[in-house]
Parts: C-alpha cells; sequence; structure tokens
C-alpha cells in the first residue's frame, strides 16, 4: 500500500479541488465568488511571491496595505515598446481599410481608407493604462517571436496587420482572416478595442 504522505505537494492539493469542483457540478449554475474560493483551495500554503519587508507599507493615495507585507508596493515592470499599430485591409465585400499606431503615451494617429466613419488623417488620446497592459501583453507573450506572415489559401480573405516597435527593434507581422495565432489576434482585437473607445481630436 502506497503512502499518501509521499505523494508530491500538487496531487495533495489537486484532491480537494477536484472535490470543490465537483460541488459545483452538481448545481445548474455555479455559485458567485465560485473562481475565489477554488483559487483559494489550489494556492493554499503557496508563497506569495513577495518578501515582508521591515519598512513600513507606503501604498499610493486611495490605496492600502494588505496586512503582512511592508515596503512600497511594486507595480508590474514597464513595457519597453514605444508605439503599437494595427491595420485592416479591404475586401470585396467592404471590409473597414484603416491604419491606427499608438504612442505609448495614450497618443494615437489614425488614417482611414474605406469603409469607415473618418476617412482621411485624424489623431486622438486612449486610455493610457489599457494601452500599457496590451503593450505589456505583446511583449510577455512573445510577439516577437512570431512569424512574419500568417497566409490563407483564400482569394478574398482579408489581412490585418500588427506592429510593435521597440527603441532598438521594429516588428510587422500580417495574418489573414482565420490564420491568426492567438497572441495576434488578441493583440489585434485588444487595439480595436480600444480604438473604439478613443477621444479623437476632432
Amino acid at each position: 500500500m502506497k503512502n499518501s504522505a509521499a505523494r508530491p505537494r500538487p496531487a495533495r492539493r489537486l484532491a480537494p479541488a477536484l472535490a470543490f469542483v465537483a460541488l459545483l457540478g452538481l448545481g445548474a449554475f455555479g455559485a458567485a465568488g465560485e473562481l475565489a474560493m477554488l483559487h483559494r483551495v489550489l494556492a493554499a500554503g503557496e508563497p506569495s511571491g513577495q518578501a515582508e519587508a521591515a519598512a513600513p507599507c507606503v501604498a499610493p493615495p486611495g490605496m492600502a496595505c494588505a496586512p503582512g507585507f511592508g515596503g512600497p508596493l511594486a507595480g508590474p515592470p514597464a513595457p519597453t515598446a514605444t508605439r503599437i499599430g494595427v491595420e485592416m485591409t479591404n475586401c470585396l465585400v467592404g471590409c473597414p481599410t484603416f491604419t491606427a499606431v499608438f504612442s505609448a503615451d495614450g497618443r494615437f494617429t489614425y488614417v482611414g481608407e474605406a469603409n469607415v466613419e473618418r476617412l482621411g488623417d485624424h489623431t486622438g488620446r486612449v486610455d493610457v493604462g489599457r494601452l500599457r497592459q496590451v503593450l505589456r501583453l505583446a511583449e510577455e507573450a512573445g510577439f516577437a517571436e512570431l512569424q512574419d506572415t500568417y497566409a490563407s489559401r483564400a482569394l478574398d480573405n482579408p489581412s490585418s496587420y500588427v506592429m510593435v516597435e521597440w527603441p532598438e527593434d521594429l516588428k510587422v507581422v500580417r495574418a489573414d482572416g482565420g490564420q491568426e495565432p492567438a497572441v495576434f489576434w488578441a493583440i489585434r482585437e485588444l487595439l480595436l478595442d480600444l480604438l473604439a473607445a478613443a477621444e479623437w481630436d476632432e
């Protein structure tokens, strides 16, 4: 008979987690907060990744420090990319055709070419915090390592382009409809969402 104490720690944590998931499955609908509860089960006993410091906690205005933590509250590392852009191409049925390039400070330039509300050159501003997260996603998810082109054999398949620029590097990826890797698709859709909520200068 195997000694259960010799089982790896992840396996020990997996048993109560699976029991909890099974209980959730008994109902037609999950209870609110179920993911938070599951996280507590899975993360029980795991180190927080933040060492306690002797210095008092220093929180930004309007925020409070969690018990047991000291020193300044460190946020995620800032992205190093300086610009990011998205371009959509036309198709036989009249697809929106435009280019938008966002600077890290939230400003953007826009050129509408066809089938869009704004034609010609325009400028505006997007939420800097949300844009910074998109830049971080591009870096952390390895956008720089993507192939340059993801082509389709379809004749009338609109392409989209995503560009990320760093101080000493530039990457532009083209993907035809239906061929986009998940990282490309997520970055493009997030940029389109930012554009939809943008404040235009005109």
